[in-house]
């Protein structure tokens, strides 16, 4: 999900502060690891981190508006800590700041992969005794060094308008341009999201437990099938773009952009079984100034109702099994943490595509070049 809002802007100003990557990340307080322990997602004791000023970073635009009215600034006038906001999270501007010894950064909104793959290089190991994880649903994706922020289901979406009463049902369909013809929409960026691999695997009659380590050579053998009835896409805003244009007639693209294109008129409907669940993630800078108000940071936006309100916002599903948005009529059918969707989705293996990203990177980039 890293990439959905790199096109939308990058940088913010904040109303509650001022927007500066070298103004962030410095704290004028001394605190205590044990004063912030055994906490309760949502809470942070009030005037706790009064003379600290510490900086978010997430991928901008309206996205991050969503983040600073949900989190950062309740936050801050709860804790009384400065709360800067930077992005769009960039993982060469976080390993410039770390290479040089000056990290201005401290909570980050990032990707699974992106955590994974620089886990106690770029990103700090959580101390766990520091945030509640206590009402995050059950499967979804959570490492060393990151925790959810959100969730959305990397999936098959098809037009219901043309599939009528015999529409796809799964990977098999979306590789069967005989009995279901048409254009599919998928990843045109060699920077494969996790499941690209994965989906031919399944459609190629591969049990899930036995997908990994991934045959990338029988994945795309498999992809090489439907080749010429494929389109590409190449940000969040693109797969919307498709959906709305009638440029696509199956999606393997993200839940919340195809909501957002069905709330513009498209008529697109999900295939959750085998989809797979995906989210951003909560993570901290290695060496940051402010770790343990950045762990702070994350249990507050762990809420129920910090959750909510991100995801009324936005539309994308909250990680609190007690968070109840009030989503309305098809946003419910797109919210993706309701049991009926989280027993069929997988989750992402964001561990393997992370100690195996460049392989991988590269494997699907020769793909889309041939």
């Amino acid at each position: 999900m890293m990439k959905r809002y790199s096109a939308i802007a990058a940088a913010l100003i904040l109303p509650f502060a001022l927007t500066a990557c070298m103004q962030g990340g410095e704290s004028t307080s001394e605190l205590n690891a044990d004063d912030f322990k055994d906490p309760v997602a949502g809470e942070v004791a009030e005037g706790s981190l009064d003379g600290t000023t510490m900086t978010f970073v997430s991928w901008g635009g309206g996205f991050q508006d969503g983040q600073t009215k949900a989190f950062s600034e309740p936050f801050a006038k709860q804790s009384g800590a400065e709360v800067l906001s930077d992005g769009p999270t960039d993982a060469a501007k976080l390993k410039a700041q770390v290479d040089s010894g000056n990290v201005s950064w401290d909570a980050i909104n990032a990707s699974p992969t992106q955590n994974a793959a620089n886990c106690g290089t770029l990103f700090e190991k959580l101390d766990l005794s520091l945030i509640d994880t206590s009402k995050i649903p059950e499967g979804t994706p959570q490492g060393d060094c990151y925790l959810p922020s959100l969730v959305y289901v990397y999936g098959m979406f098809y037009d219901a308008d043309k599939y009528g009463d015999n529409p796809p049902t799964g990977w098999k369909d979306f590789f069967d341009t005989d009995k279901f013809p048409g254009t599919r929409a998928v990843e045109g960026r060699p920077s494969a999201t996790a499941g690209t691999f994965e989906a031919a695997l399944l459609a190629d009659g591969v049990k899930p437990d036995d997908l990994f380590p991934l045959d990338t050579k029988r994945s795309l053998k498999k992809w090489d099938t439907i080749k010429k009835d494929v389109k590409y896409w190449q940000t969040g805003a693109e797969q919307t773009q498709m959906a709305q244009a009638g440029e696509a007639d199956m999606i393997f693209g993200w839940s919340g952009r195809i909501y957002e294109a069905n709330q513009n008129g498209s008529n697109f409907k999900p295939v959750w079984d085998q989809g797979f669940l995906a989210s951003d993630t909560f993570s901290i800078a290695k060496d940051s100034p402010n770790k343990i108000a950045a762990h702070a940071y994350i249990n507050y936006a762990l809420g129920a109702k910090q959750q909510a309100e991100m995801a009324e916002a936005t539309s994308y599903s909250p990680v609190n099994v007690d968070s109840k948005p009030k989503f309305e009529g098809e946003a419910k059918e797109f919210n993706v943490t309701r049991p009926e969707v989280l027993d069929v989705t997988l989750p992402q293996n964001a561990d393997y595509w992370g100690e195996n990203q460049e392989e991988l990177y590269a494997a699907w980039g020769d793909w889309l070049n041939k």
